[in-house]
């Protein structure tokens, strides 16, 4: 087998992070479209996506930001102080500039919207061939 090859063969393991069901349903579908990705925890709080996180030790966290007992942003920094190497994708409804940079500061490595699903789709998929 060539190293290409094995490139295309490795799964990305994703912990979805949102308290909306309907967002998580949505996502669940979307990834279950990409070959190599697999979702393998969905978290309806920031304490459940903490604790997650550090169980199963994903290769892409996907974040909400506003979520009860623990905030997207909390999350995010615990994951970062444990995990350098994790990348971080917060998907939210809100667009502000300021918490984007917030987000990006906190060590997120992607602040999207979540009207922006196709752009979260090919950033796994990109993780998928990097990796």
């Amino acid at each position: 087998m060539r190293v290409e090859e094995w490139q295309y063969l490795r799964e990305l393991k994703i912990v979805v992070a949102d308290d909306s069901t309907i967002v998580r349903e949505h996502l669940k579908r979307a990834f279950a479209q990409v070959e190599g990705c697999v979702l393998i925890g969905m978290a309806e709080d920031g304490a459940e996506a903490t604790n997650m996180v550090r169980a199963l030790k994903p290769d892409v966290v996907v974040l909400d930001i506003s979520m009860p007992h623990r905030s997207g942003i909390q999350v995010l920094r615990d994951i970062r102080d444990e995990d350098p190497n994790a990348v971080i994708i917060m998907f939210t409804a809100d667009p502000s500039v300021l918490l984007r940079d917030v987000c990006l500061e906190a060590g997120a490595n992607f602040y999207l919207d979540k009207s922006q699903l196709q752009e979260l789709i090919e950033i796994c998929e990109d993780q998928l061939v990097q990796n």
